[in-house]
């Protein structure tokens, strides 16, 4: 076709002329801009844009040489399509990102610990769950205590390893009725 418009006289044929070697230069464009974006629906647009560009420079101005402006109007294009998409970098959304708030499941196995525990602490003697709760719970010293209690510090200290030991044991104990249920 390019052969046919270099032959034909008359004002028509710079025209049909300059139409060949637009569509030899946009398949060029094309994979000029494909290679650097990677994307096809991309380089179409860029493609697109540059021989807006490129038109509307040629009708301002005289265009020597018209596949050098092409290029680096392309390449400008490409650039400023990266550097968009850095400005607009969006983080996609999936499954795999945590939710800050405890799952359910961990909301019931918490809910069922404290539970065996409160029962744990009901079940100690009196003595024991107000020592326990005085030096764990509430931070209180071995030396404060026994002289609030009228107890020995060591008298104290073995309350509260009692009261440690209780608990671990009915907190074993509940672990594996709660193992063996899911069988």
């Amino acid at each position: 076709m390019a052969d046919i418009a270099r032959r034909l006289p008359g004002p028509g044929n710079a025209e049909m002329s300059d139409l060949a070697s637009l569509r030899a230069q946009r398949r060029d464009l094309y994979q000029f801009i494909v290679r650097r974006t990677r994307d096809p629906a991309t380089a179409e647009d860029l493609v697109q844009e540059t021989f807006e560009r490129l038109l509307a420079y040629g009708q301002a101005k005289t265009i020597v040489d018209r596949a050098a402006l092409g290029y680096g109007i392309a390449l400008n294009l490409v650039r400023d399509h990266f550097r968009l998409a850095q400005r607009r970098a969006v983080q996609v959304l999936d499954d795999d990102i945590p939710c800050p708030d405890p799952a359910p499941e961990q909301i019931l196995m918490h809910r069922q610990k404290v539970e065996v525990f409160s029962q744990a602490l009901d079940a100690m003697p009196p003595l024991r769950r107000d020592v326990f709760i005085r030096r764990r719970l509430h931070g209180h010293s071995s030396r404060q205590i026994s002289e609030e209690l009228s107890l020995s510090e060591a008298a104290v200290e073995k309350h509260v390893a009692r009261a440690l030991e209780q608990l671990r044991r009915e907190v074993a104990r509940a672990e594996r009725r709660a193992g063996g249920g899911r069988s």
